[in-house]
């Protein structure tokens, strides 16, 4: 998927959360749990899954497959009005990669280690919360941009640092009191990686180059404890 659709996806989650959130914000504006500029930070550690490098002018290889692996972080959640609030996020996941050989010659179908890596996320987010602000539990959905920095002492193969990175996903937040809970959180976390040549058809038929990016498409599910301030 190029980089113009997800941002056009993202800017429309964004615009649909705040006409939704609008209508709501002078209702919820002066109960308990919705003060503006109440503030949560949520410790947590869980699992980042899946995801692949494409690797499209390697003569041996096809992709780099990165293992899955535990991750942990911080999220500091920010009300604004409403229900909606501004979310920052940073999670770090060390893992490892492997190589997929297609050449026959290096045992096709086959995975070689090309080693260690470190990814840190960076994500800013809008997330709408739902249920009534004096409820314990609140479950919420949202989705933001961001970038990942990718620290890769071990392996010189990667041709990039730091890539634009997406996010989109929920989960729930159970306050046992004002200013004390958990989290559960799910995120599909998109990272932009490599380029190649494709190509692409305009109405009349034509082809035409056009420059098609990938990305390494993650799962990110996590637990945690809040503090509410």
């Amino acid at each position: 998927m190029s980089l113009f659709k997800f941002v056009s996806v993202a800017a429309l989650f964004v615009l649909g959360a705040m006409l939704v959130s609008a209508p709501n914000a002078s209702a919820q504006y002066h109960f308990g749990y919705s003060q503006p500029r109440d503030i949560d930070i949520t410790g947590f550690y869980g699992g980042r899954f899946f995801g692949n490098v494409d690797l499209p002018n390697d003569p041996t290889y096809d992709y780099l497959k990165i293992d899955n692996n535990y991750d942990y972080g911080v999220m500091a959640d920010v009300g604004l009005f409403g229900p909606l609030q501004a979310e920052f996020m940073l999670s770090r996941q060390p893992t490892s990669l492997e190589a997929h050989a297609f050449n026959a010659s290096t045992g096709a179908g086959s995975f070689q280690p090309a080693g260690n890596v470190t990814l840190d996320n960076y994500q800013f987010s809008l997330l709408y919360q739902m249920g009534d602000s004096s409820a314990k539990l609140h479950p919420y959905f949202g989705g933001g941009v961001g970038f990942t920095h990718w620290e890769n002492a071990a392996n010189d193969d990667l041709p990039f640092t730091n890539t634009v990175g997406f996010n989109l996903g929920g989960g729930v937040k159970y306050y046992f009191v004002k200013h004390f809970g958990m989290r559960i959180d799910f995120r599909w976390m998109p990272t932009r990686t490599t380029s190649e040549l494709g190509y692409e058809y305009d109405y009349f038929g034509n082809e035409y180059a056009v420059n098609i990016n990938n990305y390494a498409q993650q799962i990110q599910l996590n637990g945690g404890l809040i503090f509410r301030f």
